[in-house]
């Protein structure tokens, strides 16, 4: 299965308007607001179906919203034109994205990671510096999948219909594949394993971490500032 049907199998990623995608932005938006006193420019990196784009927009932030899916962009732009929203929603690879140098006042990355094999990832927080100006901070949302494993392995519910059934990482614990189980079907996705201290090492190659909230007891977000 890919991750789009996985996305679109998850309210809290495919429906702006669910009380699952509510709770995921009541939850952050306190905590961007600590840290995105100032308002600006914002990249919206991996943005999904757009809704923490569409909350920085109303409250005064100028929001670019990138994503590589099409489906996921056909879903941003669909609620963009419900809303009337001016996010500009641009299909980009995170490894090259399309913009100058220091253009950004900050960039928002969240739940992202587990797209990124680590040589990708690092490409990616290199071009997330690039397009920051100086001063401009990083957002960075995450969850520590590897300390999540073993209680993924005992079985949780996850959405409201869908359990884990199975969680089958390689040999050397990088990827992991996870069986999502409904009462009706089942489908696998694949994820890159990221723990904190790898995050945190590979951001240190471009960023200086100045900020970090932790959600929940594996979940974090962090704030860098470009080494510029």
């Amino acid at each position: 299965m890919t991750f789009e049907e996985y996305y679109s199998a998850f309210k809290a990623y495919s429906d702006i308007y669910s009380d699952e995608y509510r709770k995921r932005i009541e939850n952050l938006e306190p905590l961007l607001m600590k840290f995105m006193k100032e308002k600006g420019k914002v990249l919206d990196l991996g943005c999904g179906a757009g809704g923490f784009s569409f909350l920085l927009e109303d409250l005064g932030f100028t929001v670019v919203g990138v994503d590589n899916s099409d489906y996921m962009l056909s879903l941003a732009r669909g609620f963009a034109k419900e809303k009337g929203s001016k996010v500009e929603l641009i299909k980009a690879d995170a490894r090259e994205l399309p913009f100058e140098d220091n253009t950004f006042d900050y960039v928002l990355f969240i739940d992202n990671l587990v797209h990124f094999e680590p040589l990708d990832l690092g490409k990616a927080f290199r071009e997330m510096a690039r397009v920051l100006k100086p001063g401009g901070k990083l957002i960075l949302q995450f969850t520590d999948l590897r300390a999540l494993l073993p209680v993924l392995m005992n079985g949780q519910v996850i959405g409201a219909e869908y359990w884990i059934s199975k969680v089958l990482p390689d040999k050397d614990e990088k990827t992991v594949l996870i069986e999502f189980q409904s009462e009706e079907k089942s489908f696998r996705v694949r994820f890159n394993v990221w723990g904190k201290t790898a995050v945190e090492l590979l951001a240190k190659l471009y960023f200086r971490k100045v900020g970090e909230e932790k959600i929940n007891e594996h979940t974090y977000l962090q704030v860098y500032l470009p080494k510029k």
